[in-house]
């Protein structure tokens, strides 16, 4: 994570925490030659455009003074949607027997994508990790090497479909 990206973090997340909600990512981008810093938030019972814009008004002007951001930038504040941001071991945990698709910094065993049913979601701290079935192979993935991940919606619906065990999901 740069400097700016942890600057966010470390503003967005005691903020959303305090207005109820669970900060589930936090990313930049370059859209129409300009910065876009988007930022994904929970809560139980789901997120309503009215919160997304509550949290953006509290938010922007803690940023513009307190954040260690260079230029201008667009703040876009969203919900997780169907294909949920996973980053903590307890997201993975709700998704067991789910598709996921997970890309790591660094290849594991000549690979960065995975995208397959979560076998596991297990450990502590440095030594947490999940488990992806592919080709009929379990991949252990340590959360720590983890770029992104996401829960796969459609084909998590269309592998029940076909009668697979579905995963955990909260609501």
């Amino acid at each position: 994570m740069d400097r700016e990206q942890d600057s966010v973090w470390r503003l967005a997340g005691p903020l959303a925490q305090s207005m109820g909600y669970e900060l589930l990512r936090v990313e930049s981008g370059v859209e129409h030659r300009d910065k876009v810093w988007r930022l994904y938030i929970d809560k139980p019972g789901g997120v309503t455009i009215d919160d997304c814009q509550s949290f953006s008004q509290a938010l922007g002007p803690i940023l513009e003074v307190e954040a260690e951001l260079q230029g201008s930038y667009h703040l876009e504040i969203s919900s997780p949607g169907l294909d949920r941001p996973l980053n903590k071991l307890e997201h993975f945990s709700a998704q067991l027997g789910n598709i996921v698709q997970v890309t790591t910094e660094e290849p594991i065993e000549g690979r960065r994508h995975f995208k397959g049913p979560l076998l596991k979601a297990e450990g502590e701290g440095a030594a947490a990790a999940i488990e992806v079935e592919i080709d009929k192979r379990a991949f252990r993935i340590e959360l720590a090497r983890i770029k992104k991940a996401n829960l796969d919606y459609f084909a998590s619906e269309a592998r029940r479909a076909e009668g697979a065990p579905s995963g955990k999901r909260k609501k």
